[in-house]
């Protein structure tokens, strides 16, 4: 120690400064490389989810460009045209797109096939995409299978072959392998970097491309281990750090493929990114390292002259930060110095105005938050979910610590996920508001109606995250929904009343008039001799007859039909998709059927039989619902006229009113 206190001061502040450099330059060089990975990391993900969204957008293009193709070719093709393979063969151009071409009957059995399979073409009727495409009659993208007689991993893009009347003729398909490396599905050609690579998966989690064809067709790892990539299954897009699927850590970045429904990842390893930041931290610790060796003198002769001051104003500063003095005073000649200190002194004055007001604010907002009857959340701009009031926790069970993004949308009623979803989607991409409505499934298992409110907040130039409000109104839904049904409904037989049957009525001609091929039929009917039930037994004994025919009624029609009383004892059904033929079989079962109706009161059994009319709307122009009903009322009036209990046409009504 004594040799060191003899040491000139000279050199002591020599020693004292080099020190003091050498921690700032590590200090630095620790900043940078940590900052720098910060900024690789994040410039990486940003690259990664650029090169997703391209990979996505291309796939779902060439999606687009074979469904086109596919239309085009269905509608060229007749399935009966005996020169069927020909007009394949005529395709030729096509094969670009596709492997091959082929084409199946209504039962799924082939009819033609260009490239032809060697021994003819499998059947294919019991095969799932077969069976989706007949119920549903609409274009489809297949689940990734194996050939049964090809062996070939594939995906076809079919399109339905329809009549005239939209019935299933058949279908036209293009199938593409997975393992042909010209195939516009297999991305394992597409490198970033050395190891940097992309995957392809379908949202049920099977792999259709990967660099590593032991991959395809297999399924996906689980949420345990790959938890990002369980999220883009359920339909998420973005990126994060993961694992590859051999397990290996990396960046991974996710698209979805929406006309598919398919999942674009994008990964590139930890090991691959890292290594030019190690490179750089090697270089600047060199660079550190000469730049204190160059450094010293001119350090020393600086700190020389004002490092007295210095030190005054850094343990001042300290003591004003370990709250033990409210401001600097410095004794110096220093202009410099004193300057720094007011300015400082500034700056903690307000600082200490700033924290008390952000204080008291904090306060108050925790206390409104507490004590609001309303559910409450606070999100950040990722839309995680930051805190959660007591009211909300009540409502939903879920408790700040316990919640999950998945764990709330497994709380949603299923029919509700996707527009709920699809909200908070939006919300977050726009930064606008958020406005939802959907039921939610309470910890005791009954289902709530929630209402949703969210709103972003900003700070100074940045956004801060969204704050949210949430009420159970299940009570004024259910409220709601039972003051329109009882606005529509008569409330003695429970069928549409004169206001709910005009709306029913005069959408079903709108769509009737719009497609020419679902014919829409009504039917007026009218009870006969109802007068003399109310008349000898009692209103309430003619209450319990109508009651019963509007019971008979709806029996006798399907569900997508509609059963109205007008008022009285007179009735309308709507018949959706009902040529003329078989809207009178339909009038002629009902007759028999309230021919056959037995109503007993007090000892007494009545018989009742009615007289319909049935009418067609012609959807020509100038025809009308208040004319289909005109027309329907006449041939009612015609069949009682006319003997009652009988069908009448309303063609027949005009032609014997002309007569």
């Amino acid at each position: 120690m004594s040799g060191w206190l003899s040491i000139s001061l000279r050199l002591r502040l020599l020693i004292g400064i080099g020190l003091g450099w050498l921690v700032l330059v590590a200090a630095l060089i620790g900043f940078s490389s940590l900052n720098g990975g910060a900024l690789a990391r994040h410039e990486n993900l940003v690259h990664l989810e650029y090169e997703a969204q391209l990979l996505a957008d291309q796939l779902s293009r060439e999606l687009a460009e074979r469904q086109r193709v596919m239309a085009r070719l269905a509608e060229q093709l007749d399935i009966a045209d005996p020169a069927l393979e020909a007009r394949l063969r005529d395709q030729q151009p096509l094969l670009a797109l596709f492997d091959r071409l082929m084409v199946f009957d209504a039962e799924g059995r082939p009819v033609a096939d260009w490239p032809p399979f060697p021994g003819g073409g499998p059947a294919i009727g019991q095969r799932d995409y077969f069976r989706h495409v007949k119920a549903f009659r609409r274009p489809h993208v297949s689940e990734p299978y194996r050939g049964g007689e090809t062996g070939v991993d594939q995906v076809m893009v079919i399109h339905p072959l329809l009549d005239a009347a939209g019935g299933f003729l058949g279908l036209v398909g293009g199938n593409s392998s997975l393992r042909d490396g010209a195939a516009y599905l297999n991305l394992h050609g597409r490198r970033l970097g050395e190891a940097g690579h992309v995957m392809l998966a379908t949202a049920d989690g099977q792999v259709i491309s990967h660099p590593e064809e032991a991959w395809l067709m297999r399924r996906l790892p689980g949420a345990d281990t790959h938890p990002l990539l369980d999220r883009a299954l359920l339909g998420w897009q973005g990126g994060g750090e993961g694992l590859t699927l051999a397990g290996e850590p990396a960046l991974v970045a996710f698209r979805q493929v929406w006309p598919a429904g398919w999942v674009v990842a994008v990964y590139l390893p930890l090991e691959q990114f890292q290594a030019p930041i190690r490179r750089y931290a090697r270089d600047l610790r060199w660079v550190g390292t000469l730049s204190v060796v160059l450094m010293l003198p001119l350090l020393w002769w600086l700190l020389g002259l004002g490092l007295g001051p210095l030190h005054r104003l850094e343990r001042q500063i300290a003591r004003v930060g370990q709250g033990k003095a409210q401001r600097l005073e410095l004794n110096t000649n220093m202009v410099e110095l004193t300057q720094v200190a007011e300015a400082f002194n500034r700056l903690e004055a307000s600082r200490r105005e700033a924290m008390e007001s952000l204080e008291s604010r904090e306060a108050f907002l925790q206390a409104v938050l507490a004590s609001s009857p309303v559910g409450m959340f606070l999100t950040d701009l990722r839309g995680q979910v930051t805190y959660l009031n007591p009211a909300l926790t009540r409502l939903s069970g879920i408790a700040l610590a316990d919640y999950r993004s998945l764990t709330w949308l497994r709380r949603v009623h299923p029919e509700d996920r996707s527009a709920f979803l699809l909200g908070w989607r939006d919300a977050l991409a726009r930064g606008g508001a958020l406005s939802q409505l959907y039921r939610f499934r309470t910890p005791d298992g009954e289902w709530r109606w929630l209402e949703v409110y969210g709103s972003r907040v900003s700070g100074v130039g940045r956004g801060l995250g969204y704050v949210g409000l949430v009420q159970d109104i299940t009570e004024r839904h259910e409220r709601e929904r039972r003051q329109r049904w009882e606005a529509e409904h008569d409330a003695l037989t429970g069928c549409l009343n004169r206001r709910g049957f005009a709306r029913r009525l005069a959408a079903a001609c709108e769509r009737s008039r719009r497609r020419a091929d679902h014919p829409l039929a009504l039917v007026m009917l009218d009870l006969d001799r109802f007068k003399v039930v109310n008349d000898s037994a009692g209103h309430v004994a003619g209450d319990r007859l109508l009651q019963a025919v509007a019971e008979a009624l709806g029996e006798a029609v399907r569900d997508e039909d509609a059963v109205a009383r007008l008022g009285g004892d007179e009735f309308a059904l709507l018949l959706a998709a009902s040529p003329p033929e078989t809207a009178c079989e339909v009038a002629e079962r009902i007759r028999r059927r309230l021919v056959g109706l037995a109503f007993e009161h007090e000892g007494r059994v009545f018989r009742i039989s009615a007289s319909l009319g049935v009418a067609m709307f012609e959807g020509e122009e100038g025809d009308s619902d208040r004319a289909l009903m005109e027309r329907a009322d006449r041939a009612s009036y015609l069949a009682k006229s006319g003997g009652r209990n009988r069908v009448v046409m309303a063609e027949e009504a005009t032609s014997d009113l002309t007569r």
